[in-house]
Formats: C-alpha cells, structure tokens, sequence
C-alpha cells in the first residue's frame, strides 16, 4: 500500500512539474503607462505664470514647427527673438525646456518589453490585404500623425495582427482594444498619405492576439 501511495505521489509530482505554466496576466495600460515615470515626477514649469506658460509653450512649438530659417519663415523667427529676452529674464531656459521635453516624448519605458498587454486607441492602417488590415498604427487621438506634428514616438505603437486573415475596419480611426505582446523598441515606418508618404518615428510595437471593438469596459 505505501509502495502504491510512493507511486501515485511521484506521478503527480512529475504532472506538476510538466504541466504548463499559467498564462501570463494580461496588464491593461494607459498611453501615460508608456512614459517612464520618473521623467514625469517634475514639471519644469511649476514656477512659472500662466503667462509666461502660454509664452513658453508658444516658443517651443514655434521652434519645432518650423523649417529652417529663411525668407518666408524670418517674420515667425523676428518674434521669438523678442521673446527670448523676456524668458531669460525669468530664468527660463528654452534650450534646456526643449531637451527636457523631447527626452519626455522619446523615452520608453524598457520593462514593459515582451509583457502580454491590452490598451485602447485608434486604428490607422498601414496593410490591407484582401479589405483587411494586417498592420497599423495605435495612436492615442483621432487625426494622430496625418496632422502635423504627429504625437510623440512614445504615443504611437506599431501593431502587426499575428492572424492571417486581419481585422475587418469599419473606418479610418476605428477606436479597438489592442491584445498582444508589446515591444520597447524604437523604430520609423512610412505613412502613405493622399498628398504623399510620411515617415513617423515610433516608440512600441505589439504583435496583437485579439483585436476588438472599443468599448467603455475593457472586454475579457
């Protein structure tokens, strides 16, 4: 009798040990959960008015938005040179705002790398393939990367559907909860647009399991 519970006890051990690991818990993000924390613990701008935000704010946009100076763009130029002065005076260093912002919007958060995630937003397709996307872009707003600026590397994922058979869209910036494995990797894909292509710079990718319809509630 002892010799037959040794038995049982052995096989089930050997079952336990072979069975397969639970799958892993799925974590639902946030686009928020995509910056690293701690670059967002700081506002550099705490101190200052709301004038002088507005002011900041203003300048910074101006200077990211812009080609490079010349004839047509030398008036926009003139008026953040007068601004200039009035910023150092504050002690606002434009130069440092923009390194600590460009810093804030490229950054990736590396723990996140291989982990089975779900987080919303808006579809952009990149492939279609027999009326069905196999490949798009997840953007945190309608209207992401066809205007300009688009949204920061960390605020774009690239998604390829592992299905072979895609996901039936119903419109260009369908709204969809996003399943997959999710990469840190920072990479630039071209958007085909209709008055040409675009390349944007992109901060995730995800090989998405499920794709659904968005709804209020997350599904599953």
């Amino acid at each position: 009798m002892m010799k037959r519970n040794l038995i049982v006890i052995i096989l089930v051990g050997f079952a336990l040990c072979c069975f397969p690991a639970a799958a892993e818990e799925v974590r639902q993000l946030t686009w928020i959960d995509l910056v690293p924390g701690h670059l967002l613990a700081e506002d550099p701008l705490a101190d200052l008015t709301e004038k002088q935000k507005d002011l900041v704010y203003w300048v910074i946009y101006t200077l990211e938005s812009l080609p490079l100076r010349g004839p047509d763009t030398e008036e926009l130029y003139e008026e953040v040179d007068k601004a200039m002065p009035s910023l150092k005076e504050a002690g606002i260093d434009i130069n440092k705002l923009m390194a600590k912002r460009k810093q804030v919007r490229t950054a990736i958060v590396e723990a996140l790398n291989d982990k089975q995630v779900r987080i919303p937003g808006y579809l952009l397709p990149l492939e279609v393939s027999a009326a069905k996307v196999t490949e798009f872009l997840l953007v945190p707003y309608v209207g992401a990367c066809i205007h300009v600026p688009p949204p920061p590397p960390n605020q774009i994922i690239y998604v390829k559907i592992i299905q072979k058979n895609g996901y039936q869209t119903k419109s260009l910036y369908e709204p969809v909860w996003v399943t997959g494995v999710i990469r840190a990797k920072s990479m630039a894909k071209d958007l085909y647009l209709v008055d040409g292509s675009s390349g944007v710079d992109i901060g995730y990718s995800m090989q998405a399991t499920i794709i659904e319809p968005y709804k209020e509630k997350a599904p599953g």
